[in-house]
């Protein structure tokens, strides 16, 4: 067997893996890109902490490719849909719609959870790797349980208190009327 060929089935045999690679690498750039314009610091740590993680995990990824001679698809990460998902954010974003930000980063990371089960079904990958995507599948869904929690938009919680404060306001009259309404009788 020649040189070219082996090399071709080696290829075909992690492609699938490179294709997770750049998946990976399509996330950490949305939740960088989603920290960089969050506009409260609790959102913006939290989206920076996920972009750090999908860092790592694609530089695990991205040795085990290279410890078998493979070159990792890191250019293809620039290419793809994550421009139409950016905008999506960055949508939610200027109108600062923390659930809907969250909501598509979950939505990327559940996508990735599917890509590495599809790996982990194949017999052939080696123990190895599948060890780092059993490791991964666990953090991305742990992540998932984290950022559920950072999905409240804490502009929700000012309209959800001016909507107390309203109803506050008319009880208030209404006691000041029936109080009136009191002192009339009483008057009478």
């Amino acid at each position: 067997m020649d040189k070219d060929l082996f090399m071709k089935e080696k290829y075909n045999e992690f492609d699938k893996l490179n294709r997770l690679l750049v998946a990976s690498f399509e996330a950490e750039k949305l939740y960088y890109n989603a920290a960089m314009d969050a506009q409260t610091t609790e959102l913006k740590r939290f989206l920076n902490y996920m972009a750090v993680e999908r860092n790592r995990m694609s530089h695990d990824i991205s040795n085990e490719l290279h410890s078998r001679d493979i070159e990792p698809l890191k250019a293809d990460a620039e290419k793809g849909n994550l421009d139409r998902t950016w905008h999506e954010i960055k949508e939610a974003l200027e109108k600062f719609n923390a659930e809907v930000i969250i909501n598509q980063c979950i939505a990327r990371d559940k996508n990735n959870i599917k890509r590495y089960e599809a790996l982990l079904e194949n017999p052939q990958i080696p123990e190895s790797i599948a060890a780092i995507l059993k490791k991964h599948v666990k953090q991305l869904n742990w992540y998932i349980k984290q950022a559920e929690q950072h999905k409240m938009n804490p502009f929700k919680k000012e309209t959800a208190t001016v909507s107390e404060e309203k109803k506050t306001t008319e009880t208030s009259e209404d006691k000041e009327d029936n109080n009136d309404n009191i002192r009339s009788l009483r008057a009478i």
